[in-house]
């Protein structure tokens, strides 16, 4: 029951962490926790420690839980890891994906070129609508172990774009960029799908760096 309780905290307070809810380096609160969500602190604080181990949140011990505030060549470290991943499993999924899961990875960059930006929850939808891209795209490398990787450093990127330049920036270049890896992908080509992939994540890589070193340094 613990374990279970735990794991459905985990992904609420990652959800306020990937919609910035939850701010860099801002305290995490367990009394205000536990009033939001009914829970005790035990799950709670399970839940706070395994995000922890995942790099989104930090524990001090006597002082409390405070949200990562990572450095600028952290988050460069950690781009140039995703980009060569997403390229890898892309150029897996060139040679091994179905006609049906293109068809899906069509469709939904079709539903994300059709999104409406002068409405007020776009950005929200771009980012579940996106993620559901990706993870198709994952799907279709047909490698569960990389899947399983890669689906926990996309939770990381969201929390990156979230706490940096919001995921209304990528609206203008994401669906032509989806459309070079479909294009790739289609034409059954590893090494023209790897790049694309790997030149889409470099995009938002280098748009986060540059608004991240433009914040106030306190």
């Amino acid at each position: 029951m613990l374990l279970r309780k735990k794991d459905v905290l985990y992904s609420e307070i990652l959800e306020r962490l990937v919609t910035a809810r939850y701010r860099f380096g801002e305290r995490i609160l367990v009394k205000e926790l536990c009033t939001e969500t009914g829970a005790s602190r035990q799950p709670i604080m399970a839940a706070l420690n395994a995000l922890g181990n995942d790099g989104f949140v930090r524990i001090i011990p006597q002082v409390g839980c405070e949200v990562a505030n990572p450095r600028l060549q952290d988050i460069a470290d950690f781009y140039r890891l995703f980009a060569r991943l997403e390229g890898l499993l892309t150029e897996l999924a060139a040679s091994r994906h179905t006609e049906a899961q293109l068809k899906t990875l069509k469709k939904t960059n079709r539903r994300i070129e059709e999104l409406d930006r002068s409405e007020a929850n776009t950005g929200e939808d771009y980012r579940l609508l996106n993620l559901s891209f990706h993870s198709t795209l994952h799907q279709m490398a047909h490698s569960p172990l990389l899947d399983t990787r890669q689906a926990s450093m996309f939770a990381m990127s969201d929390f990156f774009v979230a706490q940096t330049v919001g995921f209304d920036h990528s609206l203008a270049d994401a669906p032509d960029e989806h459309d070079v890896i479909i294009a790739a992908l289609e034409s059954r080509d590893p090494a023209r799908a790897r790049l694309a992939a790997e030149a889409h994540i470099d995009r938002v890589a280098a748009t986060i760096a540059q608004s991240f070193a433009a914040r106030p340094q306190h």
